[in-house]
């Protein structure tokens, strides 16, 4: 999958277009971009010229809104850990882990798949589990030998903390059945 599909995939068809949950602890949302996590994106500015107009949020320029939200998303969660070089199944794993959760835990689940499935250092050195990703992650996993068993744990390792989350936070319980739709 291109950059493109993947983002339709995971943006457009799971994450959706606007909401503001008062259980959401991101706050307001758009195409899964938060104001909390994601406070210096551009498309605030617009939403927030729609906020006094009548008809809000459904008089929400999509189009523009999108094509704006693919072009962060692209720069800041797909870029940054060079997913173009990645096995397609990682790539996609950690842009979605990244996109929901964050970029430090979609590398730290990435991490903790290769050191589980180096043959104890047989195959690449172990990682630290630190959340930076750096030339010893990638070197890693060029190495493995088993990107989709990486992406499968990954997956594991992502619905596990979906379950932590909502087991400490019953109010997270609303988002269990869209969590479950990654996983």
């Amino acid at each position: 999958m291109t950059y493109n599909e993947i983002f339709q995939k995971i943006v457009v068809e799971i994450e959706g277009f606007y909401s503001n949950d008062k259980n959401d602890p991101g706050g307001e949302t758009v195409f899964g971009l938060t104001r909390k996590a994601d406070p210096d994106w551009q498309g605030w500015a617009i939403v927030d010229q729609y906020k006094a107009k009548s008809g809000f949020p459904k008089n929400l320029p999509y189009d523009v809104l999108r094509a704006m939200a693919k072009e962060y998303y692209k720069a800041k969660y797909w870029d940054y850990a060079m997913l173009d070089q990645f096995p397609e199944s990682v790539a996609y794993e950690m842009f979605d882990i990244g996109v929901n959760m964050g970029k430090g835990i979609a590398v730290r689940f990435l991490q903790r798949a290769l050191n589980i499935l180096n043959h104890n250092g047989k195959d690449y050195p172990d990682l630290i589990e630190d959340g930076q990703f750096g030339p010893n992650t990638f070197n890693a996993l060029k190495a493995n030998k088993s990107p989709d068993a990486v992406a499968k744990y990954m997956n594991a390792f992502q619905g596990e903390r979906y379950a932590e989350l909502a087991e400490k936070n019953k109010n997270l319980e609303d988002f269990t059945n869209g969590w479950g739709k990654r996983i």
